[in-house]
């Protein structure tokens, strides 16, 4: 399709968030990403290749199998549902899938609320964008413990383990909102040189933690006597402290600006990008846009910034039991209602309040993207985390990937097959994405979703745009 078009549709209530740093694989990496690569890379707001351009909804999360077995009420939100409801969430964190192999266990979500992008003559762009995420994160849990949590206590599909080491762990769950202000510009228009540049300037808000820090020395899980098919867990001089920014509570828009019930930040992005070559300009027609370079290099460093934590409601306990033993329906409540739950189980030996400052999901991403054939791309691209603070547990956390992406891409579609190797994965996970008109939808993990995958767990995507391109008339 050659002529410009205005496509709309509606947000639907199923599923995006993205390539493990909460960006879109394939759009992300797209010259007609827009909205969708000024989060990776802000530069592409230089030149743009839309005269404007609207996110009307996007959302998502990670998912493993059971996800299409037991469909729970926004199962995969279930990071962003933590710090406003305590309905089900033991469920619905069972469908939830890990991006990460073993440990740690990494979840999340997010939603792209509508956003909108508009060109500023031939050679800038401004993009206004609300965004919602979370994750949840859970370092050195046994395989029995995991296992325990999956099949329950409660279905005789737990197996006996006596005495098992264990050691330091932790469990973090976090969400929050920003909204952000993007410009690019296009410093060099050159036949076969161009040089483009973007900013990202985002104020957060909105934001809760909740954390378990603990210390076990070891551990069982035995049936019970009186029934066979019930297990409980027995931990073991047991150390711990536990803490949130602000209780549960219902979710008002009017409080999440509040910066005494929530946290607040700042944070930014930049984006470099440089474009070599023109040879594919030799077979465009006359109202052809698509990119003429062999060669686009891309360097980016997005959400560089934290969060404040000053709340007027915050606590930390901290407490240690020689012997602890929790049951399913311990469990369930430390699952459904996080640190409080907790709190209300375990004895307090000292309370405190949280007063934290935890840095965003800093990250610096490289990219080469080679254009093989016009119209198909192979995209190499590393994504860091960026300048990690050794033991600082709170900080929202950064999978270091490698991902290699075989893509085509015109005006109106995309289709992508990204292969990511992430840090600490035994195997890579191999996803594919759509971009049909003003709908795309794919997963980051195709074999992610396998019972008996690698990383158990994918990213689900779905979202919906409007658009209309720049052509040569208008920018002229």
């Amino acid at each position: 399709m050659k002529k410009p078009a205005l496509y709309s549709a509606l947000l639907s209530v199923f599923i995006a968030t993205g390539s493990i740093a909460q960006q879109i694989p394939g759009l992300d990496r797209s010259n007609y990403g827009g909205l969708y690569r000024a989060t990776y890379n802000p530069s592409v707001l230089g030149g743009p290749k839309h005269k404007w351009q609207i996110n009307i909804g996007t959302i998502g999360g990670s998912i493993n199998y059971r996800y299409f077995r037991f469909l729970g009420e926004n199962s995969l939100l279930y990071p962003l549902l933590a710090p406003h409801s305590t309905k089900e969430l033991y469920g619905r964190s069972r469908t939830m899938g890990s991006l990460a192999y073993k440990d740690p266990i990494y979840l999340a979500s997010e939603i792209r609320w509508p956003s909108a992008m508009i060109s500023l003559g031939k050679y800038q762009g401004l993009a206004l964008s609300f965004r919602t995420r979370g994750y949840a994160m859970a370092n050195h849990f046994p395989e029995a413990i995991r296992n325990l949590y999956f099949h329950r206590l409660d279905t005789g599909s737990t197996p006996a383990v006596t005495n098992e080491s264990w050691g330091d762990f932790s469990l973090v769950q976090q969400s929050f909102s920003d909204v952000s202000v993007s410009y690019g510009v296009q410093l060099l228009d050159l036949e076969s040189h161009k040089v483009r540049l973007g900013g990202t300037v985002k104020r957060v808000f909105g934001a809760r933690v909740g954390y378990l820090i603990g210390s076990v020395e070891n551990f069982s899980i035995q049936p019970l006597a009186t029934n066979p098919d019930v297990s409980e867990l027995t931990v073991n001089n047991f150390g711990y402290e536990t803490g949130f920014s602000t209780p549960n509570r219902s979710m008002s828009l009017g409080s999440l600006f509040n910066s005494d019930k929530y946290g607040s930040g700042w944070g930014y992005d930049l984006g470099f990008t440089y474009e070599l070559g023109s040879y594919w300009g030799k077979s465009k027609e006359v109202f052809d846009e698509s990119p003429e370079y062999l060669i686009r290099l891309g360097a980016s460093l997005t959400d560089i910034g934290s969060i404040r934590y000053r709340t007027n409601d915050s606590k930390v306990s901290k407490g240690r039991q020689e012997q602890a033993v929790i049951g399913q329906t311990e469990l369930e409540t430390i699952s459904d209602k996080g640190t409080e739950g907790f709190m209300s189980l375990f004895p307090s030996e000292l309370d405190t309040t949280f007063n934290r400052n935890v840095r965003l999901p800093q990250a610096v991403h490289f990219e080469a993207d080679i254009q093989l054939v016009k119209g198909f791309f192979l995209n190499l691209s590393q994504t860091k985390r960026f300048k990690e603070r050794s033991g600082e547990i709170l900080d929202i956390y950064q999978p270091n990937v490698f991902t290699i992406t075989p893509r085509f891409e015109d005006e109106d579609s995309d289709f992508a097959f990204p292969i990511s190797f992430i840090q600490g994965n035994n195997r890579p996970s191999i996803g594919a994405v759509g971009h049909f008109g003003p709908i795309f939808l794919g997963l980051s993990s195709v074999n992610g979703l396998w019972k008996r995958g690698g990383a158990r767990g994918s990213m689900v995507y779905l979202g919906f745009s409007a658009w209309k391109l720049n052509r040569k008339k208008d920018k002229d």
